[in-house]
């Protein structure tokens, strides 16, 4: 892993195994040097004395959500803003899946954006099957596979936090 940079992108459960791999390797070299950048969306840890980065991404449905006349719109075939900060990793680790679920509160958007027009709710399995051909698109079309590897996860069947 010298001279690579990893990346989880997603929700908790990929913020869980970012961290996880940080104890793990950490425990291993006790004494190296490291540096932590904490950000929204992107956090990175660098184990400066292998030049290895790893990074956490958060963006729980992978598509993009914008702003719309003051309302989050979950973008549903658009990863664009997303996706230009994943470029850069040797190793991609997608999740998805738990907050595509959620309503009230605890719903990460207001608006949902598919074919150009804006709904106020669409059928969550069928928005996040959207949501996964656009991931799937980008990968296809963004991701140099002799270059990067990459890995999803979908919905635990449990989660703790």
């Amino acid at each position: 892993m010298r001279g690579k940079h990893v990346m989880f992108v997603g929700d908790s459960l990929g913020r869980n195994q970012w961290e996880s791999l940080i104890c793990m390797i950490s425990a291993s070299a006790p004494k190296m040097q490291t540096r932590m950048s904490r950000g929204d969306p992107l956090s990175t840890f660098n184990f400066i004395d292998y030049g290895l980065s790893i990074s956490f991404y958060r963006a729980p449905y992978l598509v993009d959500i914008a702003v719309v006349g003051g309302r989050r719109s979950l973008k549903l075939e658009d990863i664009y803003a997303n996706g230009n900060a994943w470029r850069t990793a040797d190793v991609l680790v997608f999740n998805t899946g738990h907050w595509w679920s959620h309503k009230g509160s605890l719903q990460g958007w207001d608006l949902m954006e598919t074919g150009g027009k804006y709904y106020k709710d669409i059928d969550r399995l069928v928005a996040l099957q959207k949501g996964l051909r656009t991931w799937a698109n980008w990968v296809d079309t963004n991701v140099d596979r002799t270059k990067t590897r990459v890995f999803f996860q979908s919905i635990s069947p449990t989660h703790y936090e």
